[in-house]
């Protein structure tokens, strides 16, 4: 049984496959052997009640060592065997899951960067989480769903040594129990499931928002208003949920109700004796159990399909472009209403305007982040367009006006700039970024949580924060959008001075977008630009 993963993820299974075969074999085993030990448990113990009764001699006269050693070794070997599939099955899939949530964040980034896939926190909460649940469950279920149908195969044999009605009466209950699960699944659980479905994503995207906004939340006295909405929403979620429960509850029914009808049908029509009767109805009870397992999967199977859905939206997501090999481009092309700009290798050149002239879209799409500069760019006399955000990073490091800062250290927060980092590297740049006092008077230094989005630190402090993350990730060209916005007049003359060096020695180019007329010294050359007509 092939993994359940979208086409555009098969890969991350591939390394798994032969886990997941043993995974399967190790089910077949456990359904086979629960089946066998139930079935041969039962005529042991009827035969036996059987001999007992008919007297010294017949009771004498049954070998029970025979039995009683196959029902041990089938206990041992329904044991192990359930041991391994658990342990192969588990790690098979949750090993699989870790490649492809890996790939899918690395998906969602590159959507998210290229505009192609807006998705909110909640949204992406759903994508990461639930959805990768149900294919979780799914992954995991696989070889019991195998072990299932070899142990109803085995209960319709055993059923056959009591009679011809035994067998066909336990293959009736079972694989219309079957076959009704499947069907009543698909015909009232989709809609229900994708109900469910979008109250979760409503509620997580909800919650995502409001906690985002609790601080404005508290302080403009919103707090009851938004309680109310959440609870509504709440609500909805929790109706669609047992809405889906009972249903998947009422179709559950199914197969235990089915192994209990074929066990008592086992019993009224055998015609090989009491012993071979209480054979087949164990045997049939046993199939039950091992068939609730594909039962299962099948009431789970339209939530898992509308997850697939999700997935494979994000999974289509073109690959990434690593540019390997894909040397940085020297030379920048601004076509501007007043004339031609060529910025060579190096240069350091403010951007200026007024509002809405595109300063922030202009830098935003030289680092591939968007595409809709107003004014025609070029990059070593190649189209911005046409290039891909992994070859465009490998020249360009952004420093936003609002840059994004992750839930962690200061030491988090840096490191993701560039892979191998050393401390010294990283003190290197929080010098130049006039944050290293900062961070030597916090209690934990470099270790020091700073919360959700820098929560923890003032608008400064994350401002140089995201400018020494743009100094470590050592670019041919350093994109700052208002870096000393937030800064004390002193502050911002140091940075000055640290910043002039660095380019110095660096010999790094430099785009800046800013109004504040100190940093203007940094640069070279202007670049004005003029709003679209």
């Amino acid at each position: 049984m092939m993994s359940p993963l979208p086409i555009a993820l098969a890969d991350c299974a591939r390394p798994w496959r032969t886990t997941r075969r043993l995974a399967i074999v190790a089910g077949i085993v456990v359904g086979v052997s629960t089946v066998g030990l139930l079935a041969l448990s039962g005529w042991f113990i009827a035969a036996t009640a059987i001999a007992g009764a008919a007297g010294p001699a017949a009771a004498r006269a049954l070998n029970y060592l025979i039995p009683s050693a196959f029902i041990r070794l089938l206990a041992i070997l329904r044991t192990a065997a359930r041991y391994a599939e658990r342990l192969l099955s588990h790690r098979a899939s949750l090993s699989m899951l870790a490649a492809v949530r890996t790939r899918l964040f690395a998906k969602a980034a590159q959507a998210e960067a290229q505009r192609s896939l807006r998705l909110s926190g909640g949204e992406a909460a759903t994508l990461l989480g639930a959805d990768i649940d149900q294919l979780e469950d799914r992954l995991i279920r696989g070889p019991a769903i195998a072990g299932a149908v070899s142990a109803s195969l085995l209960a319709v044999a055993l059923g056959a040594l009591a009679g011809i009605l035994p067998a066909v009466g336990i293959a009736l209950c079972l694989g219309g129990a079957g076959w009704s699960t499947r069907y009543l699944a698909r015909r009232l659980l989709p809609d229900r499931a994708r109900m469910a479905a979008v109250a979760i994503g409503d509620l997580k995207i909800a919650l995502t928002e409001h906690v985002a906004a609790a601080g404005e939340i508290a302080v403009y006295g919103l707090t009851d208003r938004v309680a109310a909405e959440l609870e509504r929403i709440a609500e909805r979620h929790d109706d669609a949920l047992l809405a889906l429960t009972r249903a998947e509850a009422r179709i559950a029914m199914l197969v235990p109700a089915a192994a209990g009808i074929a066990s008592a049908l086992a019993v009224s029509t055998g015609g090989g004796g009491v012993a071979l009767a209480a054979m087949a109805a164990l045997a049939a009870a046993g199939a039950g159990e091992s068939l609730a397992g594909l039962a299962r999967s099948e009431i789970k199977g339209p939530s898992f399909d509308a997850a697939m859905d999700r997935l494979e939206l994000l999974a289509a997501v073109e690959a990434p472009d690593t540019a390997a090999g894909v040397e940085p481009v020297s030379t920048i092309g601004i076509a501007t209403r007043g004339g031609r700009y060529e910025l060579a290798a190096g240069a350091r050149v403010a951007i200026t305007g007024r509002s809405g002239a595109g300063k922030t879209r202009l830098l935003e799409t030289l680092a591939g982040l968007r595409a809709d500069a107003p004014q025609p760019l070029d990059v070593d006399g190649v189209d911005v367009a046409s290039l891909g955000l992994y070859r465009l990073r490998r020249s360009f490091a952004l420093v936003p006006q609002n840059a994004t800062l992750i839930a962690g250290t200061i030491r988090d927060n840096l490191r993701i700039a560039r892979k191998g980092l050393s401390d010294a590297q990283i003190w290197e740049a929080l010098t130049v970024a006039c944050l290293d006092e900062d961070v030597r008077a916090m209690p934990d230094g470099l270790e020091q949580w700073i919360g959700e989005a820098g929560l923890h630190l003032s608008g400064g402090q994350r401002k140089r924060l995201a400018l020494a993350r743009g100094l470590l990730a050592e670019r041919p060209w350093l994109l700052l959008d208002e870096p000393s916005e937030g800064l004390d007049a002193d502050t911002e003359a140091r940075l000055v001075v640290r910043l002039r060096a660095w380019l110095d020695r660096t010999g790094c180019g430099l785009l800046l977008v800013t109004h504040r007329p100190a940093l203007r010294a940094l640069c070279e050359e202007v670049v004005a630009l003029q709003a679209p007509a």
